[in-house]
């Protein structure tokens, strides 16, 4: 058995929001001296080689359900195209029987979010995420202590939308060999830890929330102001190692 790393949330260019191509993705992976990445954008399973630039990729895809986001990971085949939010037990099955293993994405970034809302089925959980903790400092904790009392595998993921955060958080993976089939089955047995290595700062945000109002063509005044703000949080309340 070897450790390897695999940040398992990652956006790209296909992503409303997302900043960075495909290969700028591999590229920083390379430099972060991960392993692999799963590429997880936006209800959409963005199709990937094997390996680029020496990084094994993951496909995958980040569902919004009504529940909140799901991330499906190692998929075979593409996931059925959703005209609405679908319910959170229909998405991890879809997942399921397109050969992933389903994940709750930071189930706490958002303030009010409760334990009892999340009782579905999953094959693991994000316990560390580089962005969760922008609006409510707690939320990895939360999400870590949600996965120990559920007996959910911990996942890491940077839930990066450019190169600049690929690798602020990942997930370390006990397996057999740095293939799809080894990494999937080390967690699917569970044999791994989410490592949050920093938080994003929250400008990163701002500026894919930017980028998803200029490809949308509204917005774009909401959006600006939305960048300065996080601009000014970032300088008057850095976020910390844990938020």
């Amino acid at each position: 058995m070897s450790l390897y790393r695999a940040d398992l949330h990652v956006h790209t260019s296909a992503s409303p929001d997302g900043r960075s191509s495909l290969e700028e993705i591999a590229r920083a992976a390379r430099r972060a001296g991960l392993d692999a990445v799963a590429i997880t954008d936006h209800n959409l399973c963005t199709p990937v080689p094997e390996r680029l630039e020496g990084v094994l990729l993951i496909p995958g895809c980040e569902v919004s359900t009504r529940a909140g986001h799901i991330t499906g990971l190692f998929l075979t085949r593409p996931l059925p195209a959703w005209e609405a939010p679908p319910a959170p037990e229909e998405a991890v099955a879809a997942i399921r029987d397109c050969g992933g293993l389903a994940a709750l994405a930071h189930p706490f970034q958002r303030p009010g979010a409760a334990p009892e809302k999340f009782t579905f089925p999953l094959d693991g959980l994000e316990a560390a995420n580089g962005r969760a903790c922008c609006k409510v400092p707690r939320a990895n904790a939360l999400a870590a202590a949600l996965a120990e009392a559920r007996g959910l595998p911990p996942v890491g993921g940077s839930d990066a939308h450019d190169q600049a955060e690929v690798g602020n958080a990942w997930t370390e993976l006990e397996a057999e060999e740095l293939t799809l089939d080894g990494l999937r089955a080390a967690l699917a047995a569970g044999r791994c830890r989410a490592v949050l290595a920093k938080n994003t700062p929250r400008l990163r945000k701002g500026l894919s929330q930017w980028t998803k109002a200029r490809r949308a063509g509204k917005g774009l005044m909401k959006a600006a102001a939305y960048v300065c703000w996080c601009a000014l949080l970032d300088a008057l309340r850095p976020l910390g190692r844990n938020g």
